[in-house]
């Protein structure tokens, strides 16, 4: 099965947009020559010239910034690691063949581009450190995991497992033994005859990450109380970010409860009152943009969301992130959950929101900006679809979209905040105003109704999906 098979015509691989011709296909031709003289051309097999043109294709894919080691180098090492491994083939060296099975998985753990070629085994059922019913099963298990990888099912893992390679190669550093490791673990992954080889070392290590971060959780969960919940999040993010496999089985195992607690949020059933400050950015944002067709501000649904629920303008996320604005919109908004969670009398709601907020507080998964990135939406959608709002805290009515862009309410605004002292806010208010608010003035009165029936248009739809 070839991996990779790109046509001159394709769009290229390496994300630039341009045709594969006329991007990469060059310094991919070029490094697959350079790496078969450096074997020595006519010396290699067909499976090896399949081992080659991978390699060319993983070097030929350079980004900027790393330093993929010279293909003649790469060229001279696969030539000695194949070597070694004919000679442990002639010898029938299964101890040999271990050590570099072994050798392998030292590199999947230290090297932080191979830490994501682990295989999912919870969604084949399999759960290391249970208990079966006997050895058989769990032995049947791994089997049936390892069989799925090596047939057409296992094309998606086996991209991601080089495109991980190619990274690695790009900015981890190595020896030329190591190198050699690498590179004979490449060959197994691409020779359809070998592939098992590889995929039981990562089944191996994976194994080994599982459960080495389950004892560490363990160990971390008993070391803390209630009054050290700052140290216990260090630690665990610490544990997650070193065993991003671990992170990516609890993500998994908590779409339920995701699932859960966005339908309560698309239904307006938890209340996410979060403070004008913290997403005064993302208000002016949409103002400026909500004049633009629907469609084209509607990103398309995020594949890493579980719900079918979000639908964030992309205004939004520029704000959020290079603005700013997450570092005020994610503590209060996890402190509006917390409410809930303390608050409500549902226990299965109670239950889901205990586990959506440690997904939230604790992993990395991609789904979990996904989802802060509709909750920021949908708060904005607030403040703009459901006027007049009401700050009687701060003496303050907003009744049209305009007032969040009128100069003397904001800096009551920013007054109130001082008082309070909250400096930072203030600060910060006063900048969105100053950089994002005078230029969404004219937008609001120009196009007041456009820009709550858009906000509106967003909240309604969550609801009508659900």
């Amino acid at each position: 099965m070839k991996i990779f098979q790109i046509e001159r015509n394709s769009d290229c691989p390496c994300g630039s947009g341009r045709k594969y011709k006329r991007c990469c296909q060059g310094r991919v031709d070029d490094a697959t020559r350079r790496i078969s003289q450096a074997v020595g051309v006519g010396s290699f097999t067909a499976e090896g010239l399949e081992v080659i043109e991978t390699l060319g294709f993983l070097c030929g894919l350079q980004a900027e910034g790393g330093h993929m080691p010279a293909p003649e180098r790469l060229g001279q090492l696969l030539q000695e690691a194949w070597d070694e491994e004919d000679e442990i083939q002639y010898n029938q060296d299964e101890g040999a063949l271990s050590a570099l099975s072994m050798a392998f998985q030292v590199l999947l753990g230290e090297k932080h581009q191979l830490r994501s070629i682990r295989i999912p085994v919870w969604q084949f059922e399999l759960e290391f450190g249970q208990e079966y019913e006997s050895e058989d099963e769990e032995i049947e298990l791994i089997k049936e995991i390892i069989d799925y990888l090596v047939g057409p099912g296992g094309r998606e893992f086996m991209t991601e497992a080089l495109k991980c390679t190619g990274m690695s190669l790009l900015y981890d550093d190595y020896t030329d033994g190591e190198l050699k490791t690498l590179l004979a673990a490449l060959g197994w992954l691409v020779v359809d005859d070998t592939r098992d080889l590889f995929l039981f070392s990562v089944l191996y290590k994976t194994r080994s990450d599982l459960m080495v971060a389950a004892q560490k959780v363990t160990e971390i969960m008993e070391k803390y109380g209630e009054d050290d919940q700052e140290e216990l999040y260090q630690e665990m993010r610490s544990i997650l970010f070193n065993y991003p496999v671990y992170d990516q089985m609890l993500s998994d195992k908590a779409d339920d409860d995701i699932n859960f607690v966005m339908e309560a949020v698309a239904n307006d059933e938890l209340n996410l009152d979060v403070p004008l400050y913290s997403v005064l950015q993302g208000i002016y944002a949409m103002i400026s943009k909500a004049v633009e067709s629907s469609e084209a501000l509607l990103s398309s649904e995020e594949e890493d969301l579980p719900t079918g629920t979000l639908k964030a303008p992309a205004p939004m996320e520029e704000v959020l992130f290079p603005g700013g604005e997450y570092r005020f919109f994610f503590p209060e908004v996890l402190g509006c959950l917390d409410r809930e969670l303390r608050e409500t009398d549902n226990s299965e709601l109670r239950d889901s929101l205990n586990e959506f907020l440690f997904f939230l507080i604790l992993l990395s998964d991609t789904k979990q900006i996904a989802i802060i990135k509709y909750l920021h939406a949908r708060c904005i959608c607030a403040y703009l679809g459901r006027l007049p709002v009401f700050l009687p805290e701060a003496d303050l009515e907003f009744k049209v979209p305009a007032d969040y862009c009128d100069e003397n309410i904001i800096e009551k605004y920013v007054c109130y905040l001082g008082s309070r002292d909250m400096t930072e806010e203030a600060i910060y208010v006063r900048n969105a105003f100053e950089t994002l608010g005078e230029q969404a003035q004219k937008e609001a009165f120009l196009y007041e109704d456009e820009v709550i029936d858009f906000a509106r248009l967003l909240l309604e739809e969550d609801e009508e999906e659900e």
